[in-house]
């Protein structure tokens, strides 16, 4: 969160593990937050945190960053190519700003390597995706396709060794898992309108 913001709110929160300063954040009382490890039964739940963080700050700078669990058939560069796919208008759909706003997120195949790149493979047990853009109440409406697309992406790969996928395989799921997240979510978000 980039500038003053609800501090106590997010900090008092269950699912926030910690906060720090972040380098890339300018702004008098910028923190970085960092939720405990989630499940998608707690997706509701962080979302509706979410939905508090007002959009009256600095904190449209900012990005909001995912981390998936690492293994042997979650690779980088398989998450290249289903980001890549994306179109973008489902990129705007899932809050994900590798296509427009490359500053601190560029997709690069090959180049999975710090802290300006969308896929960031520099951690020991997970691998971080920097596309995502700042997570608040104008936002938070995008939250619950995101995370299903990465769930569905994440299964995917799981289920195929390492050299089994081909790259046209990926792109074709990666096109197929965001709009059905996207579709999804569109659904649920208007049932919610309703009640």
């Amino acid at each position: 969160m980039d500038g003053n913001h609800d501090t106590d709110m997010l900090r008092n929160h269950r699912l926030i593990a910690g906060w720090c300063p972040d380098g890339s954040l300018h702004h008098d009382g910028s923190l970085e937050y960092q939720s405990e490890p989630m499940t998608m039964s707690q997706l509701t739940e962080i979302r509706r945190l979410v939905e508090r963080i007002a959009t009256d700050t600095d904190n449209t700078l900012s990005g909001g960053h995912m981390h998936i669990s690492r293994t042997g058939r979650q690779t980088p560069a398989r998450w290249y190519w289903a980001l890549e796919a994306l179109d973008e208008t489902q990129c705007e759909a899932l809050n994900m700003r590798h296509m427009t706003d490359t500053r601190w997120c560029e997709l690069i195949h090959g180049d999975y390597c710090g802290k300006d790149t969308a896929i960031n493979d520099t951690h020991r047990h997970t691998i971080e995706f920097r596309t995502f853009g700042p997570w608040h109440h104008d936002t938070a409406g995008r939250l619950d396709a995101a995370v299903h697309y990465m769930h569905a992406m994440w299964r995917f790969f799981q289920k195929f060794p390492v050299p089994k996928l081909k790259t046209r395989d990926i792109q074709a799921m990666s096109r197929v898992a965001a709009t059905q997240a996207i579709n999804d979510t569109n659904a649920t978000t208007a049932g919610r309108r309703r009640i």
